[in-house]
């Protein structure tokens, strides 16, 4: 018994004891998650002491620990292993290898969704838009794209309690009907179309390429643009999703990736990184057309087929929306995509519009 412990003691010590000790050396992890790390904060600055270094140190260190992606790995693993399940800071580990961005899951429950007056706030600000974009002659539409489990909540975990309450997606892509705003109701479509072929990453909290394949020909076919092949494809298993490097970071889980051809050529000013590129620039010969996009990280997928069906394309990632661009660019196309889970996050800026 007392060998047992003094090995435990001595293990509990490495695993203390060599992580600080490969920091102090210099060893760097590599960052596989899709967020920024947090940096080194100084004790003193332009402002004085630094009040908060402390807890800026603790961010740190909780980032950068030496070895962290192996260790988050194993205790990860364990904890799946013998729960049989893992309900971590960022992700929900559901059914046949699914795994979900823990922020959507109020939204897939049903729980602290939007009022119904909050809801008439956004559709007021987009109906806005939309009838001054029609003065101007411009074509408009707006977008929800679905949450993961929006799509596939048969793979939810079971002992999560759904509700029976409206949600934000719904009443809102209604609400738009309603008022005959220009919306593209990607959750109807990509819940339709889901015995086709999966259209979700089983790791990443996006669609595939199939499924924006299949949303891009629905905003197509509202816009007038040419519509592409969804079969015309090869694959390669190569990508490893977001969600994969929360729970597993050491460990790659290369998914297939749905590789469709060039349509039609295009080209831009500087190579574009959908990773990084807040502002992108593309040009084609296909037409006369110009179409201004306003995006977060779904329509990173879309970027390739919109560069290939109009003649001039500025995608934008910034928030809150500048609608100066439209009368800067004079697009002939201006379209708005918001994740469902960022919902909530139009209505505040909306609210402060006085809406």
């Amino acid at each position: 018994m007392k060998s047992i412990r003094i090995i435990f003691i001595c293990f509990a010590l490495i695993c203390f004891v060599a992580p600080s000790a490969l920091m102090l050396g210099g060893f760097k992890n590599e960052n596989r998650e899709n967020r920024p790390l947090a940096n080194l904060p100084k004790l003193i600055t332009k402002d004085g002491l630094n009040t908060g270094f402390a807890a800026g140190l603790d961010e740190f260190t909780n980032d950068h620990f030496a070895l962290r992606e192996y260790l988050v790995t194993a205790f990860n693993a364990a904890d799946i292993a013998l729960l049989n399940d893992f309900n971590g800071t960022n992700t929900v580990i559901g059914k046949n290898g699914f795994v979900y961005f823990a922020e959507t899951v109020d939204d897939y429950l049903g729980i602290n969704q939007l009022t119904e007056e909050q809801i008439d706030s956004i559709a007021a600000y987009l109906a806005d838009i939309s009838a001054d974009m029609e003065k101007k002659g411009v074509k408009f539409a707006f977008m929800t794209a679905p949450n993961k489990a929006a799509i596939y909540p048969e793979y939810m975990p079971g002992y999560l309690a759904v509700t029976s309450n409206a949600r934000n997606i719904d009443m809102l892509t209604g609400k738009l009907k309603e008022l005959g705003v220009g919306c593209v109701d990607a959750k109807k479509l990509l819940t339709e179309a889901k015995d086709e072929r999966t259209l979700y990453y089983e790791r990443d909290s996006h669609w595939n390429n199939f499924g924006a394949m299949l949303v891009y020909n629905e905003i197509a076919e509202q816009f007038g643009l040419e519509s592409f092949d969804p079969y015309t494809y090869t694959t390669v298993v190569d990508r490893t999703g977001d969600l994969n490097n929360f729970v597993y970071p050491s460990i790659e889980y290369p998914e297939e990736r749905i590789v469709y051809p060039d349509f039609h050529s295009y080209s831009s000013k500087r190579p574009i990184n959908l990773e990084r590129d807040k502002k992108i620039e593309t040009v084609s010969e296909v037409n006369d057309v110009t179409m201004l996009v306003y995006h977060d990280s779904f329509c990173r997928s879309l970027q390739p087929f919109f560069s290939q069906s109009v003649g001039k394309l500025h995608m934008m990632s910034y928030f809150p929306y500048n609608l100066e661009n439209v009368d800067e660019l004079k697009p002939d196309i201006f379209m708005i995509e918001l994740a469902e889970r960022n919902l909530d996050k139009l209505y505040e800026h909306v609210k402060t519009l006085g809406y």
